[in-house]
């Protein structure tokens, strides 16, 4: 399955957080901004085209050092958090 965000954020750095602000309609869906951490940057930029589950478990492992469990332990959490906000398509 292909994971894609809906459109209607922005990414902005406010302070030392990296925030998604929702804008548009997105504003009447979403009360309040998404905090990602630095890996949620990187996972949220993929899923801005689209990509499988997998595909995001291998850019955090590429980029961190964890193990690939634990990193689709980590990328299935953070889908289900964007799922569960209503950010997802």
């Amino acid at each position: 399955m292909v994971y894609k965000l809906k459109d209607g954020f922005i990414v902005r750095k406010i302070g030392d957080q990296i925030m998604a602000v929702p804008v548009g309609k997105q504003t009447s869906e979403i009360h309040g901004m998404i905090a990602l951490t630095e890996s949620a940057e990187l996972l949220w930029n993929a899923l801005v085209t689209g990509a499988r589950e997998i595909e995001l478990v291998k850019i955090i492992t590429d980029v961190y050092d964890i193990d690939e469990q634990k990193a689709a332990e980590d990328v299935h959490k953070f889908l289900e958090g964007l799922r569960e906000q209503g950010a997802l398509l």
